[in-house]
């Protein structure tokens, strides 16, 4: 069943929607205003614009005639002002104002304001009306004086309030749209990077969304290079720690042997190891210090030959045996062979398997070590006569931090294997270990392949 891809459209598609909707929604806002507008004029609740003037046209004869005038007869909102033919003005209701402009029209016929003139027997009436729609019910006159420009504050009112509602609409809209991309975003933030890609309905937020997960990937890849760079780092620190041990336990066999001597030149020589093996701690706590302050430790892989390694290895080794009271035994088959290995790091590992075998060897009190080569794999094969690995020790040897604690309180294995492990793995090599089957100690096997061949 393949995979179903969400039909995706643009925001200019999205925008061009709302604006058709928000269009229609206004468009029914002037058909309602319209059909509102016939309704109220055709059962006569609102009184058109022109209603006085029309009015006034067909009942000019009615207002010629009426004696006395009545007031009545005239349209909401008319004023009136009958005069004799001499012009004279006898009744109305115009104001002085009013009056004024009233006689400025007869005289000159040009006013601003709307009037019209009725013969009558005796003179003539002038009605002054305006052009304004008002309502037939004086109490809707009297709420809606008006009518006119409420209806347009009102249409306006109703027009804004269509406005603010479409555009809650397409806010809610763009929110829920754009909630895939803010959790994307809320992830980077706290690094919690589940790597989940998610697609949206607009084409603009998926290719946001792309680069989110994209940018979670790379980022995703980059912490976990951090993290196992300072897993590294962890490794280093630890493993140089216990390293440490070996050179002062040398220094401190050493240290004992010059007390018990009486030969000057053993004291001379005792001291003269004493002094190595101080610069290799100094070395060491200087790896130490650098891990510490956040600088990656840089193996450099380099042209070695084998012949100074094994040297360098059986040099330690014999120091620390000698301090130890431990006859070692080396068996090396290499002869000119060259390696690419960082010198350094492959001794301290061969030398921290050394240093357990000799720490727990007890019949014969004697380390066998012995260098070989196999194709293009060095192997160092050592070998000690102690009790040998406990059935949890078989499993879990390799293991960081795991130790198993013998009658003299001492730690089995710890780092050494493990740091030694992680050495030959980086080189396509590991180690293997297993007891003796016909008699009594362990051995260990560490291999690289690093040997050039000719």
């Amino acid at each position: 069943m393949g995979i179903k891809k969400l039909r995706t459209n643009t925001l200019f598609w999205l925008f061009l929607k709302q604006f058709i909707i928000f269009s229609f929604t206004i468009l029914l806002e002037i058909i309602l205003f319209v059909c509102l507008l016939f309704v109220v004029i055709n059962n006569g609740i609102l009184l058109p614009a022109n209603y006085s003037e029309r009015y006034l046209e067909e009942n000019k004869e009615k207002l010629a005639e009426s004696e006395p005038f009545s007031e009545e007869l005239l349209p909401y909102s008319c004023k009136y002002g009958i005069f004799d033919r001499e012009g004279v003005y006898q009744l109305g209701n115009f104001t002085k104002e009013e009056l004024a402009e009233a006689k400025a029209y007869i005289e000159k016929r040009y006013s601003k304001g709307y009037y019209m003139v009725v013969e009558r027997r005796e003179g003539y009436l002038l009605v002054s009306y305006k052009i304004a729609a008002y309502f037939a019910s004086p109490t809707l006159r009297w709420l809606f004086p008006a009518p006119e420009l409420m209806g347009f504050i009102f249409f306006i009112l109703i027009f804004i309030a269509l406005i603010i509602g479409n555009a809650l609409i397409l806010g809610r809209k763009l929110k829920h749209l754009l909630k895939p991309v803010q959790e994307e975003i809320e992830q980077i933030q706290t690094k919690e990077l589940i790597i989940e890609q998610k697609n949206s309905v607009v084409k603009e937020f998926d290719d946001i969304l792309q680069l989110l997960y994209e940018m979670k990937s790379a980022l995703s890849v980059s912490l976990q290079k951090e993290w196992e760079t300072e897993k590294e780092r962890k490794k280093n620190i630890s493993a140089l720690a216990h390293d440490i041990k070996t050179p002062l336990t040398i220094i401190k066999g050493n240290a004992e042997l010059i007390l018990e001597e009486d030969k000057l030149e053993e004291i001379y020589q005792s001291a003269g190891i004493i002094g190595i093996y101080s610069d290799k701690i100094e070395r060491y706590i200087k790896l130490l210090i650098d891990e510490t302050r956040d600088t990656q430790y840089d193996r450099r892989t380099e042209k070695v030959r084998l012949a100074e390694l094994i040297a360098e290895i059986c040099e330690e080794s014999e120091a620390f045996c000698k301090a130890g009271d431990i006859e070692l035994l080396i068996s090396d088959t290499i002869r000119e062979e060259e390696a690419l290995l960082d010198k350094e790091s492959v001794a301290r590992a061969v030398i921290n398997l050394i240093k357990n075998a000799a720490e727990h060897t007890e019949k014969d009190k004697k380390v066998k070590v012995s260098f070989q080569r196999k194709g293009r794999v060095f192997r160092v094969l050592i070998e000690d006569y102690g009790k040998g690995f406990t059935e949890e020790a078989l499993r879990y040897a390799k293991n960081q931090f795991y130790t198993e604690k013998t009658h003299r309180g001492e730690e089995h294995y710890g780092l050494g294997m493990y740091y030694a492990n992680h050495i030959a793995e980086s080189y396509n090599g590991g180690i293997k270990y297993y007891n003796k089957p016909e008699q009594t100690g362990a051995v260990v096997i560490f291999e690289v392949a690093v040997i050039i061949e000719g």
